[in-house]
């Protein structure tokens, strides 16, 4: 992959020629579609199998399609569609389980999915949702998994949930199956209960404050539909937080930074809010709340408040450092591996031991998966496709690049540590 310039310019990720075009088509200043016009059948119908994945075909679906290709329009008008029609059963779903929540006098806020409209989104029917996202405090967390078992829904244990913020992802069984739609109208939603909103343990990062965001919960209404939810100045902070742990665990959060650029770019001028924001929220977690904010910012070029400039102009050296070499490894982890925001987990750490277990982390994996995990068959999100050979030949290949993959990331990992601690002062000094 060659380097392609990303948030006119501010940045070059090694990232496909038509991921590039369609970030170019999102920019909230200076947005084009020039790129995407260039692209030929073969490269289209990669980019809307990406987006997909990425939760960026929805947002594609409303820039100015004008020479885009017929079938490319269809597509996104059917996704549309399909989306909005699913959007119904979301509510009904949610309906559900808060009525069997309220009958067992279980407390919760619902975070993410629909609540991050009109704010982050125009129109819940232009976001893709999955699951719902539910909160609720520790002590009432058996009660909860108890009362939504009871109307149908059992624990599905098929991942590593070790380092989750919420309990094994809880699905209801049913007749429907998988027909290749992630905008399936009958697709039921699954529910994650989360017992934390943020994870001191996994993370490492100590942010007391985050617990006093359920003190500040709020009655909100959409549409028909009634739900408690984080209060605006909190909302933002859990998104950016959310922005934050998918950077330094290496997960797919472009389309959560999207939101972001969009909330930020509408925001500008409301003083109100940023003023709020700033006696809310304590200076620890507004620094934290500042790296995704100028991720933002360098992706989607976006505009910002001069308060929320501010608080990007204070971050430590360091941080900044890194925000300038290497905020685009986030956009690249979506094509090739790399471990560029482990180093930012080892600047944001606040003990030495903490620093330690970063690296540690970041250099060894948790564990080697076996031969019939997903992960042999499935990269980047996408299957490898049937293979003729035995499994276990196929599994040893898996071993054999998996190893190599780790060698390689890691001693980019250490090279990049070297520039970073090279270019001013070491990661002590700066963190710690």
């Amino acid at each position: 992959m060659r380097l392609h310039p990303i948030g006119n310019g501010t940045l070059t990720p090694r990232v496909p020629r038509e991921f590039a075009a369609v970030m170019d088509a999102l920019q909230l200043v200076g947005a084009n579609t020039d790129a995407l016009l260039r692209l030929e059948t073969e490269d289209w119908q990669k980019l809307v199998d990406f987006c997909d994945l990425a939760h960026l075909t929805l947002p594609l679906s409303r820039v100015d399609r004008a020479g885009f290709p017929d079938w490319v329009s269809h597509r996104l008008e059917t996704n549309l569609a399909n989306n909005a029609e699913r959007f119904e059963l979301v509510q009904a779903v949610y309906m559900e389980a808060e009525a069997a929540l309220r009958h067992a006098g279980v407390a919760h806020i619902v975070v993410k999915g629909f609540t991050q409209a009109p704010a982050y989104v125009a129109d819940p029917r232009l976001r893709m949702q999955s699951d719902l996202d539910i909160f609720c405090p520790q002590d009432m967390l058996d009660a909860a998994r108890a009362a939504l078992m009871r109307i149908g829904y059992a624990s599905s244990n098929a991942q590593d949930y070790s380092r989750a913020d919420h309990i094994p992802t809880l699905t209801r069984s049913g007749n429907w199956q998988w027909r290749g739609n992630m905008f399936d109208p009958e697709m039921p939603p699954s529910i994650e209960l989360h017992f934390c909103l943020w994870n001191d343990k996994v993370s490492m990062i100590e942010i007391p404050e985050v617990k006093r965001f359920w003190d500040r919960r709020v009655l909100r209404q959409l549409g028909h539909v009634k739900f408690r939810g984080l209060s605006d100045v909190d909302q933002l902070g859990y998104l950016a937080l959310h922005i934050l742990r998918g950077v330094i665990s290496g997960d797919w959060i472009v389309h959560h930074v999207n939101e972001l650029a969009t909330f930020l770019h509408s925001n500008v001028a409301n003083v109100e809010f940023w003023n709020h924001w700033l006696v809310t929220h304590s200076l620890r977690l507004r620094a934290l709340e500042a790296i995704a904010f100028d991720l933002a910012r360098r992706w989607f070029s976006c505009a910002c408040s001069p308060i929320v400039c501010s608080e990007i102009e204070r971050l430590p050296n360091m941080q900044k450092r890194w925000l300038h070499r290497f905020s685009g490894a986030p956009l690249e982890v979506m094509f090739r591996r790399n471990k560029d925001g482990h180093l930012l987990h080892v600047l944001l750490t606040d003990t030495r031991e903490a620093r330690r277990s970063a690296v540690r982390r970041a250099l060894i994996p948790a564990r080697i998966v076996g031969p019939g995990a997903a992960a042999v068959i499935i990269r980047y999100r996408r299957s490898t496709g049937p293979h003729k050979i035995n499994r276990y030949v196929h599994y040893l290949e898996f071993l054999l690049k998996k190893l190599f993959e780790i060698a390689s990331s890691n001693t980019v990992f250490l090279f990049h540590g070297s520039i970073l601690w090279l270019s001013g002062r070491s990661f002590g000094a700066d963190s710690g």
